[in-house]
């Protein structure tokens, strides 16, 4: 895979995007160690315990609607959506999860910016997924390109959905998949939903359901010349 600049890089909680005020983004897949040390032993051994895995962002203070600033009701309310997309093309490497905001201390000091930061405990773990369809305003309908998952899998998968507007109509978001790609694929559908406001959204597929080798995304609006932002990302289990 090529270097990829910080400049491609987009960050997604529930339905905001705080894409102009980010300055850093770091997300650790961990896991925490167990002790097994017993005294006759000549050195330390360590144990895999539980996944741990952890996500931070860092930005300037901003009060615009789709800024984090404004996620503050959120904290402590439940998970929510949340993927970091490292690339703006379709297939580019995206990971996906759900998260708590724990916490969202701001900083204010006489020579800078108003700086903020967002602590975020994974309710669950990231995992590793391709951008379906990058963060855009978007009018209409329109259909993402085929990602190519190079066989079907039955382990399960999920899609993550951000809707940061709505502007006018009723947006309806439709993950697909297909055995074959082009214009000989025939695409069903996985999942669906019909958006009307800014939410963030975990569409899953359970251990056993069939994901076929190619998947996409594909959205509609009933009101033709209704304007919105999203993001879409997908992962196999």
């Amino acid at each position: 895979m090529p270097f990829r600049s910080v400049s491609v890089v987009r960050f997604h909680f529930g339905g905001y995007d705080p894409g102009i005020q980010t300055t850093d983004v770091a997300i650790t897949l961990g896991m925490d160690s167990l002790d097994p040390t017993a005294i006759v032993d000549v050195a330390e051994r360590v144990l895999a315990g539980v996944r741990n895995d952890l996500c931070t962002w860092t930005g300037l203070f901003s009060d615009t609607a789709k800024a984090l600033s404004s996620a503050a009701a959120l904290v402590g309310t439940g998970t929510h959506a949340i993927s970091v997309h490292i690339g703006t093309t379709t297939g580019d490497i995206a990971y996906l999860g759900t998260a708590f905001l724990l916490r969202q201390p701001r900083s204010m000091n006489i020579r800078e910016l108003v700086r903020e930061e967002a602590v975020f405990g994974m309710g669950g773990v990231w995992t590793r997924g391709v951008v379906l369809y990058s963060q855009t305003q978007a009018t209409g309908s329109a259909t993402g390109g085929a990602v190519d998952g190079t066989a079907s899998s039955t382990a399960g998968g999920t899609y993550n959905v951000h809707v940061m507007q709505v502007n006018t109509g009723t947006l309806n978001v439709i993950w697909e998949h297909s055995a074959t790609a082009g214009g000989t694929g025939v695409y069903t559908v996985l999942a669906s939903a019909n958006i009307t406001t800014v939410t963030g959204t975990v569409f899953a597929v359970g251990s056993g359901t069939s994901i076929f080798q190619f998947v996409r995304h594909r959205h509609t609006n009933t009101v033709a010349t209704g304007t919105f932002d999203l993001a879409a990302g997908f992962s196999r289990a």
